[in-house]
């Protein structure tokens, strides 16, 4: 997304390789204790294989633009586009010929910080699982706050 020679000075990147093995075990935990967050989708967590976060901090608009134009051209479908003015937020899926959703990407602008977020993950969802996983994200505390933002502008 970023030329490196273009960005160089106005782009900080980093990125964090979550390993399943003792993530899955430290997310459930959190989901089920701390979040209070139903069974059945702390369960869903099992289906997620990779996890890949890249998070960038830019003030430049032109790479920002650069970003959501790169992240409209990936493949898959989209399953969620959320627009509160300057701040978005995309998730797509990559189905292979099963109908089982073999990659999730999550691409999230926040403005207000200066940040770009991308997040791979590879998996095995069915599309029900990963609309049960959205509606849930959408229907939590802080999903409700980001709509009531959206509704507002």
């Amino acid at each position: 997304v970023f030329n490196k020679v273009e960005s160089e000075n106005t782009v900080s990147v980093k990125t964090i390789k979550v390993h399943m093995l003792i993530g899955k075990r430290i997310i459930k935990s959190y989901l089920r204790f701390e979040e209070d967050v139903p069974g059945e989708i702390v369960d869903l967590m099992g289906g997620f294989k990779k996890i890949r976060v890249t998070l960038a901090q830019t003030t430049n608009s032109r790479l920002v633009s650069d970003f959501r134009t790169s992240i409209n051209q990936l493949s898959g479908e989209e399953w969620l586009s959320v627009h509160n003015g300057s701040q978005w937020i995309y998730l797509k899926g990559d189905q292979n010929g099963h109908g089982v959703i073999k990659r999730i990407t999550v691409a999230i602008s926040a403005p207000q910080a200066s940040q770009l977020v991308y997040v791979n993950m590879k998996c095995n969802l069915t599309p029900s699982q990963l609309s049960q996983l959205i509606n849930f994200a959408m229907h939590s505390e802080e999903g409700k706050k980001f709509l009531k933002e959206q509704v507002k502008d």
